[in-house]
C-alpha cells in the first residue's frame, strides 16, 4: 500500500526536486549579480558546465543504454539497436565531458582539466589572445589554441577578467577574412 502510494507521488517528487534546484541555482546567480553590482571582484571561481545539462545527459545514458539492451533482447533486426547505440554512445561521450572539463582560476593562475583529465596550470600573462566564435571562446597560449569555452557555459567572470587585463578578443571570422 505504502510502496503504490509512493509510486504515485514520485513524479511529484521528481518536479519539486527540479525545482528546487532551479530555485537554488537563481539565488545563487543573484547573489553573485548583487556581488558585481557592489564591485567586489572575486578571485576564486569555477567554470564549468551548468549541472542541470549534466543531469539531462546521465538520464540519456541511461535511456539510450536501455533502449540499446532492451531492442537488442527484442529485435531480429540488427538495425535499431545500432541507432540507439549510437545515441548512447554521443550521449556517454557528451556526459563525460561535461562531468571532467572544468576551469578553475585562483588569482592570476588558471588551471584547466580537459575532458581526459589532462590538468594544465598556467597565469593570465601567458595568455596571448582570445578568439571569438558563435558565443564560444577559444583561449590561446604563445600562439596555440589551449581550450575553448563552449557557448552553454556561463563565462562571464572569465571574460571579465580577460577584459581587465586587457587581454585582446579577436573575432574568428575577422581573422579568415584577413587570411584569405
Amino acid at each position: 500500500m505504502f510502496f503504490e502510494i509512493f509510486i504515485q507521488m514520485l513524479p511529484y517528487l521528481a518536479v519539486f526536486a527540479v525545482l528546487g534546484c532551479i530555485g537554488r541555482t537563481q539565488q545563487k546567480r543573484a547573489k553573485e549579480r548583487e556581488e558585481e553590482k557592489k564591485g567586489i571582484i572575486r578571485t576564486s571561481y569555477i567554470v564549468k558546465t551548468e549541472k542541470i545539462l549534466t543531469i539531462f545527459f546521465i538520464m540519456a545514458v541511461v535511456l539510450f543504454g536501455g533502449a540499446t539492451v532492451l531492442s537488442a533482447l527484442q529485435q531480429e533486426d540488427i538495425f535499431p539497436p545500432i541507432v540507439f547505440s549510437i545515441f548512447f554512445i554521443i550521449a556517454l561521450i557528451g556526459t563525460v565531458n561535461m562531468i571532467m572539463w572544468k576551469l578553475e582560476v585562483n588569482g592570476d593562475e588558471i588551471t584547466w582539466r580537459s575532458t581526459f583529465g589532462k590538468k594544465r596550470t598556467f597565469h593570465f600573462e601567458d595568455i596571448t589572445y582570445c578568439e571569438r566564435k558563435k558565443g564560444s571562446i577559444r583561449v590561446y597560449v604563445n600562439g596555440e589554441k589551449l581550450f575553448t569555452i563552449d557557448s552553454n557555459i556561463d563565462k562571464t567572470e572569465f571574460m571579465e577578467d580577460i577584459k581587465r587585463r586587457r587581454i585582446p578578443v579577436k573575432s574568428y571570422w575577422a581573422n579568415q577574412k584577413r587570411k584569405k
